[in-house]
C-alpha cells in the first residue's frame, strides 16, 4: 500500500494553482491501492469541497485528524 501525501497549507515555489486544482490533479493520479493523504487548512479549503472531490472520484474519504482549521484526511480507492 502506497499513501502519498500532499499538504495544502503551503504554496510550493513556482506554483501558481489552487490548492483544489492541486488536489483534483492528485486525485486522477491516484492507482488502484494507493491512498491520498491530504492536509489542509478549512479557512482556504472547505472540507466540504473535499468530499464533493472524493464524491466525484468515487474514493473513500476519511479524517484522520482534526484540529480546525487544520484537518488530515485520507482518500482510498
Amino acid at each position: 500500500m502506497i499513501i502519498i501525501e500532499i499538504d495544502l497549507r503551503v504554496q510550493p515555489r513556482g506554483c501558481k494553482e489552487h490548492p483544489l486544482v492541486r488536489l483534483e490533479k492528485k486525485v486522477k493520479e491516484l492507482s488502484e491501492g494507493e491512498k491520498l493523504k491530504v492536509i489542509l487548512d478549512a479557512n482556504t479549503i472547505p472540507l466540504s469541497a473535499v468530499k464533493i472531490i472524493a464524491r466525484r472520484a468515487k474514493l473513500k474519504m476519511s479524517v484522520l485528524r482534526e484540529n480546525p482549521p487544520i484537518y488530515e484526511v485520507l482518500l482510498e480507492k
